[in-house]
């Protein structure tokens, strides 16, 4: 009896392991999807280097959900993990472009200032 006990125990566990596969990467999917939002609404299609990162991200999404559709959680874990880094570059870039534009410009601005203050 004992011999059998162990037997099943030792196969339910086999069993398990077995079946421990990667599980459905939704929660990496809908961060990757935000991610890349952000950048959208950020101004990253405007700038060259921001686009080029946003499509590599978009790229690896739409990877990643066809490795969903055949059950090939790992490898698309990976790549949206990836496509959300891409996508958080991007972010960073357009910020970066946005904030060296109004840089400029409040240079621009304030030379005006001393123009027409030395002027007076």
């Amino acid at each position: 009896m004992r011999f059998t006990t162990l037997h099943i125990v030792l196969g339910f566990c086999s069993l398990l392991v077995g079946c421990g596969g990667a599980a459905l990467p939704t929660e990496q999917l809908t961060a990757a999807k935000a991610s890349m939002a952000a950048a959208e609404v950020a101004g990253a299609p405007n700038e060259p280097a921001a686009a080029l990162m946003l499509k590599h991200a978009r790229d690896q999404i739409e990877q990643a959900e066809k490795l969903i559709a055949e059950e090939e959680y790992e490898p698309a874990d990976w790549l949206l993990r990836r496509a959300a880094v891409d996508a958080n570059l991007a972010l960073a870039l357009a910020e970066e472009a946005a904030t060296a534009k109004a840089a400029t410009q409040a240079k621009q601005d304030l030379e005006k200032l001393k123009k027409a203050l030395t002027e007076e």
